[in-house]
């Protein structure tokens, strides 16, 4: 009996293993990563997306499914192999809601939840897509702010043509939107509104809705938890955890580090957290982690801080600037792996400011890069340290 019991112990505890990719895979893999990272917005877009449309007018237009825009977004996620670059599943227009229900690619990759929705409404056209990117990419306190720039009437709603103003402030201000230029060959430009499943959505066929900066935030969230609950279930988490190399594995995804570099910091882990040293990492721990990067450009103000006057940033610093920046509290557990990570001497110290570079390419999933923080993003975040100072609590 007892030998039972252990024989399906043992079983329990034996994580599915990986499949490991092929030499030709591999390649597959490392040129699609440096589409992601080096083409332009256009030919990512046509590189990734599934869909091509015929309208009843003869003209054609090239959409993503769900799938398609994680993939896009996601360096590892193989395109299938029988479409590629203006590769496309055409379909005419009376299809197209259908189009998503029938997605491919690979099986494993669960459907987003959140972003699913927009299904109902459409598929992701171009101007979706620049959008959705950076929603992404930039921080959600910049997103209220420009909501609220065109809410000319103050009662937290925007129209539709208000919408538009938003949405091109902040494509203006991110690297993605910099980085395009319209292509009148593929007809690929966001200077027009197009078939858009978002317009929908937010405004209603006839776009004559008014779109709530609460529903504006719940779609910014909910888009953000589909793209971390991907990348989560990615490493195949038991019991809700995924390990601490799978974590930082996670960190270092859009780091522009060399392979050594990342060698060197995943062996850390691996020396630090083997066998019952390794209690892992469960997805909400990972939530606050990343709400805590949505703050990182004032965090990044706060470690400076503390370099310039010779202070030395410990475990306990870390903890207080997420607090007191971020309103998040920081797991311990968290906490260790991040300076099992960066800290280079063991000496449970961040002395270097590369853990802050690393982190905001985490936080900008490589879509952004970095830039001048700016005048009023030091005053809020020296704010934040006078009001803590007011409240008597020490940094």
């Amino acid at each position: 009996s007892s030998g039972i019991n252990a024989e399906v112990e043992e079983v329990k505890e034996e994580k599915p293993k990986r499949k490991k990719k092929g030499f030709g895979e591999r390649k597959v893999m490392e040129y699609e990563n440096r589409i992601r990272e080096f083409s332009t917005p256009d030919k990512i877009f046509r590189y990734f997306a599934t869909v091509r449309v015929e309208f009843e007018n003869g003209k054609k237009e090239v959409f993503m499914t769900p799938k398609d825009f994680m993939r896009s977004i996601t360096p590892g996620e193989i395109q299938p192999s029988n479409l590629g670059l203006d590769m496309y599943r055409d379909i005419p227009s009376s299809k197209l809601l259908d189009a998503a229900v029938h997605d491919v690619g690979d099986d494993t990759m669960e459907d987003p939840t959140f972003l699913s929705r927009l299904a109902d409404h459409g598929l992701i056209s171009f101007q979706d897509y620049i959008f959705l990117l950076t929603l992404l990419s930039t921080p959600k306190h910049d997103c209220e702010i420009a909501f609220k720039m065109f809410d000319l009437y103050g009662d937290g709603c925007v129209s539709y043509q208000e919408f538009l103003d938003t949405r091109s402030v902040l494509e203006s201000r991110s690297s993605m939107g910099k980085r395009h230029r319209d292509n009148i060959y593929s007809g690929n430009t966001i200077s027009k509104d197009g078939h858009s499943a978002l317009t929908k959505y937010f405004f209603g066929v006839d776009a004559n809705k008014k779109l709530t900066l609460n529903d504006f935030v719940v779609f910014m969230d909910g888009l953000k938890e589909d793209v971390f609950k991907m990348e989560f279930n990615k490493y195949h988490p038991e019991d809700n955890r995924i390990t601490e190399e799978d974590f930082a594995n996670l960190l270092l995804l859009h780091a522009t580090l060399s392979q050594q570099a990342k060698a060197k910091f995943i062996r850390r882990i691996r020396k630090a957290y083997k066998g019952e040293e390794s209690v892992g990492i469960t997805f909400e721990q990972f939530m606050t982690f990343n709400h805590f990067l949505d703050h990182l450009d004032d965090v990044e103000i706060l470690v400076s801080v503390y370099f310039a006057a010779g202070m030395k940033f410990n475990k306990a610093s870390l903890k207080k600037v997420a607090h007191v920046v971020a309103d998040v509290e920081l797991d311990p557990h968290i906490i260790d792996v991040v300076f099992t990570i960066f800290d280079d001497n063991g000496d449970e110290l961040l002395s270097s400011r590369e853990f802050i570079s690393v982190l905001k390419e985490r936080a900008h999933r490589g879509l952004e890069k970095p830039s001048d923080t700016g005048f009023v993003r030091l005053i809020t975040a020296l704010g934040a340290c006078i009001k803590s100072y007011v409240k008597g609590e020490e940094l």
